[in-house]
């Protein structure tokens, strides 16, 4: 059954190219990237002088960049492990997620059904690093080793490691192995046995920086020099590198929003068997049957492939075959197929070839253009030849496509010892961009460490700096949702591209809490501001709603429409008369409030300074919004009746106020915001003369704009009246936790208020300190002012309890609030993005993949044994039981490659496995004598509890 399978992403690096964009680039610039080296780099390399020095040797090789270097930590492995292991298998895993990563296919949901096929060249880092440190065989074991290296766990290890659930399988084909894993993937996406697939191979030869002797009528060139389908042809040469891609049903990928970046309609895979002159020679006949069962495949005639990537190996009879077979397929055609093998770009990369062909090839269609035939000299005589089919580009050409037709390229890769592969691809559908809107969004990046969190914020930075063109809303959507969330984080707010990019240059991280609880902080008066609902009330239809709904509500029991206040710039200066503060700062904070519940950020607990209790309890659900507003228009109502009064903010503790006031006895304390941030309330001649007092004792102070004296004992009148209107209202039981600034006591989910609270509530001082105080029992607590200022963070902040806490203060203006959610991400909060963004068009498009650690993981030669860790080593814990744990300890760091291991340390936090873990005992079974029981270790692997064994034996 003919299938399309769609590629969704790709990843690699080959010599000269440390990513895809710098291998394209070379690629179309006909940039051959092979080195040669000096006398000097040669010897260093440890070629032998008599060798190097030999007519025949030809130094030049394909060198991959930095193969020793890898981010253990990132995949859990413990150091000394991940020295141990083929680097070809630390490439595969980490190019694995980068394919992966390119196309958003790694988020923070199971990966499931994933399958894994690659396969690796000859493993030279076992035969001359590891296999040379016999010390290794007697820490880790012949087992150890043999898992590290063997090529049986290459596709095992990054299913595994990447917790990917479809098969996994090593393929190994010799020269066409990772174009094999390619066809091999796209069966089992057709089968069913995987919804997503990888696809690759790993090629390094060590050491990198050496040559070959040429040998007449062998393979390798005799000058250095690879020219595939060139009259002056003579031979190959050597490359390392490293390439996967990720494969997907096609319908799939179209339904599920992935970038498709060609779609593999058909390919096949045969072996030339007998029908050839020996086993590495390359059988016509074979190549002829592969290429017509490849179309039959794909449905697609010859005729249709505008570029072919051959096998091009630039041998006399490699090419004069490959040319014939291709003849024989392709016939005669009115146009000609551009003929191309990256070989003359980077040389035999082996298990890698196909791969880096078939990346090319996607990578061609994708700009469309031909890129041209590297270090062509003169094409071979059958490509003169009348009615040849193909053509060779010595530069880079456009692809054009006259007819309309898509694209179609395709690639060949053959294998030593007969196993050849061709694939067609057809270009992808390209996107439309027409009647799509952009807007202001939220970046979020993360990390495993906080220096690869500044370098995955700097490349991303640079990134969008160099495409301005992409949309930001699309940028925002494929960070937010596809990619994976580690523990440091940070996230920014922009207007644009270029705004988003300065931002995350500029932006610093913190560490994500885990399972955080977040306490709504929400203000009373003094906090407001004309027009504090208008750019959110435009946004967000949710939020306009319950404005809208509020608005009316209150026009119905005052006259007066509260928009011109909250969304308007309040034309009349009404905005500070405390019968319309309140009720329009109630709103706001409430309609900011549902917001944020419909954006998935849910409180584990509410605190309301002052009136803002009252808009604490309708999003708690103690109130209906219709009573909400009803008893805040009354409280403000009854307020502004009440008797002119002054209010003083004092920077001073309680105590040292009290003692102050003295004999001032119609002066009370009003609020309790911080440590040192008192606010003191009465008559306004008394509060004059308690300034006085004050500038006497050299105490810093500063006079409200309040006209009243709010939570004194000239509310009274007011709390009485305030407790017969909240009569009539029935108590609900409160949803969510609410912290009263009363006392700070705690409304409990499920429990509703006493009578007589608001009345209170109204009268009492306002004690924000003890509120604070209260939510910092809670382990991990996030604390997000909900409203139009900041001034209950900054007193938070100064409460010493809070003084560590994540603090966002999250207001409705056009960036604080984006602002707010990025930092809230970034503290931890889980966030709704999907609802942030309400149903808006976006689409994944391509960023940075992660910056791993570049750290070096390397065997260097062989050490002596120690006594100590020599099979037979003398028995018996001769020594006392400190220097038993000291020697455990040691033992764990030679095995694990791990420095930091104390006493206490846990064997399996360190990286290790059950494995390791059962060669460690036996390694102290037999270095003591005593074999420590296993099952009592289970609670607390760690050094001392082995040596409390021993010691109690």
């Amino acid at each position: 059954m003919r299938q399309d399978i769609a590629i969704v992403g790709m990843a690699g690096r080959f010599p000269g190219a440390a990513n895809l964009d710098e291998y394209w680039s070379n690629l179309l610039a006909g940039r051959v990237s092979v080195t040669s080296f000096t006398r000097r780099e040669l010897l260093e390399a440890g070629v032998p002088a008599e060798e190097a020095d030999d007519p025949a040797y030809v130094p030049v090789c394909g060198v991959l960049a930095d193969p020793d270097l890898f981010d253990a930590g990132f995949f859990g492995i413990p150091p000394r492990e991940a020295a141990i292991m083929d680097p070809q298998q630390r490439l595969l895993l980490q190019t694995a997620w980068e394919a992966l990563e390119s196309g958003g296919l790694i988020t923070n949901a199971p990966m499931g059904r994933v399958g894994v096929f690659a396969g690796a060249g000859f493993n030279y880092y076992l035969h001359q690093q590891v296999l040379a440190a016999p010390e290794l065989l007697a820490t880790h074991g012949l087992l150890g080793v043999v898992l590290g290296n063997e090529k049986d766990h290459l596709a095992t290890r990054i299913a595994h490691r990447l917790g990917l659930g479809g098969p996994a399988i090593a393929v190994q084909t010799a020269c066409s192995t990772s174009l094999v894993a390619v066809h091999l993937a796209c069966q089992s996406l057709r089968s069913g046995d995987s919804d997503l697939a990888l696809a690759g191979g790993a090629y390094v030869a060590f050491p990198q920086n050496t040559g070959y002797l040429y040998e007449a009528k062998g393979i390798m060139s005799q000058d250095g020099a690879c020219r595939p389908f060139d009259a002056t042809a003579n031979g190959t040469v050597p490359g390392s590198g490293v390439g996967m891609v990720a494969l997907k049903r096609a319908e799939d990928a179209r339904r599920d929003g992935d970038r498709v970046l060609a779609v593999i309609e058909g390919s096949a895979v045969n072996n030339d068997g007998a029908d050839k002159v020996g086993y590495t020679a390359p059988g016509v006949a074979g190549q002829i049957d592969v290429l017509t069962c490849a179309y039959a495949a794909a449905g697609v005639e010859p005729s249709a492939i505008g570029y072919l990537e051959a096998h091009g190996t630039a041998t006399e009879v490699g090419d004069a075959i490959e040319l014939a077979a291709l003849r024989e397929v392709f016939g005669e055609r009115p146009d000609r197929c551009s003929l191309g093998s990256v070989k003359a770009n980077i040389g035999h990369l082996s298990a890698a070839a196909g791969v880096a062909g078939l990346i090319k090839a996607v990578s061609a269609l994708r700009a469309r253009r031909i890129p041209p035939l590297a270090g062509l000299k003169e094409p071979r005589q059958e490509l003169g030849e009348p009615g040849t089919p193909f053509t060779v580009d010595a530069v880079a050409r456009a692809w054009t496509s006259p007819d309309g037709r898509p694209r179609r390229a395709a690639v060949s890769s053959f294998g030593l010892g007969g196993t050849n592969a061709h694939v067609v691809l057809r270009e992808a559908e390209r996107p439309t961009t027409t009647g799509r809107t952009d807007g202001p969004g939220v970046v979020v990046v993360s990390a495993r460490t906080a220096e690869a969190l500044r370098a995955s914020a700097g490349r991303l930075a640079a990134h969008l700096r160099d495409h301005p063109e992409l949309p930001l809303a699309d940028v925002a959507f494929t960070s937010q949702e596809h990619r994976r969330s580690f523990t440091h984080r940070l996230g920014v707010a922009a207007e644009d591209t270029v705004g988003a990019a300065a931002a995350l240059e500029a932006a610093t991280g913190c560490t994500a809490l885990r399972q955080p609880d977040v306490v709504f902080l929400l203000p009373g008066q003094g906090a407001e501001a004309p027009g504090m609902s208008a750019w959110a009330h435009r946004r967000y239809p949710s939020f306009a709603k319950d404005i809208d709904a509020g608005c009316d509500i209150v026009e119905g029991l005052l006259g007066i429409d509260l928009r011109e206040l909250l969304i308007g710039d309040d034309p009349h200066h009404l905005l500070h008369r405390t019968d319309l503060t309140q009720p329009a700062l109630v709103l706001h904070e409430y309609a900011l409030g549902r917001l944020l519940l419909s954006w998935g950020v849910r409180p584990a607990a509410l605190i309301g300074h002052s009136v803002g209790e009252l808009a604490a309890a309708g999003l708690a659900g103690e109130l209906e919004l219709a009573e909400m507003l009803r008893l805040v228009t009354r409280r403000g109502a009854l307020m502004q009746q009440a008797p002119p009064g002054a209010m003083l903010v004092v920077l001073a503790g309680e105590d040292a106020v009290l003692e102050q006031l003295g004999a001032f006895e119609d002066l009370g304390i009003a609020a309790v915001n911080a440590p040192e941030v008192v606010v003191v309330s009465g008559p306004a001649e008394s509060v004059a003369e308690f300034r006085k007092r004050l500038d006497g004792a050299g105490v810093v102070h500063r006079l409200l704009p309040a006209q009243r004296a709010f939570h004194s004992w000239m509310m009274a009148d007011a709390a009485d009246r305030l407790d017969e209107e909240a009569r009539g209202i029935e108590p609900r039981p409160a949803e969510f936790a609410v912290i009263s600034s009363v006392d700070g006591g705690v409304l409990q989910p499920g429990e509703t208020r006493p009578a007589g609270f608001w009345g209170r509530q109204l009268r009492s001082p306002v004690r924000f300190r003890a509120a604070v105080e209260a939510a910092t029992s809670r382990p991990r607590v996030v604390f997000v002012e909900v409203g139009p200022g900041t001034g209950l963070i900054g007193s938070a902040r100064q409460v010493p309890p809070a003084a560590g806490s994540v603090m966002v203060p999250l207001q409705a203006r056009r960036g604080e609030l984006l602002s707010g959610l990025g930092a809230l991400w970034a503290g931890g909060v889980e966030v709704d993005w999907a609802a942030v963004r309400g149903g808006a068009d976006v689409r994944r498009v391509s960023l940075p993949t992660y910056p791993f650690a570049a750290e070096r993981h390397w065997i260097e030669a062989a050490a002596p044994i120690s006594p100590a860790s020599a099979p037979g080593a003398a028995t018996g814990a001769e020594e006392g039981p400190a220097s038993a744990l000291d020697e455990v300890v040691e033992l764990w760091r030679s095995m694990l490659g791990v420095a930091a291991v104390g006493p206490d340390s846990d064997f399996f936090a360190l990286g290790g496995d059950s494995l390791l873990f059962i060669r460690m005992i036996s390694r102290v079974r037999r270095r003591f004598g005593v074999a420590p029981e296993i099952a009592e270790l289970a609670d607390a692997p760690t050094p001392r509890a082995i040596a409390a064994q021993l010691r109690n034996e």
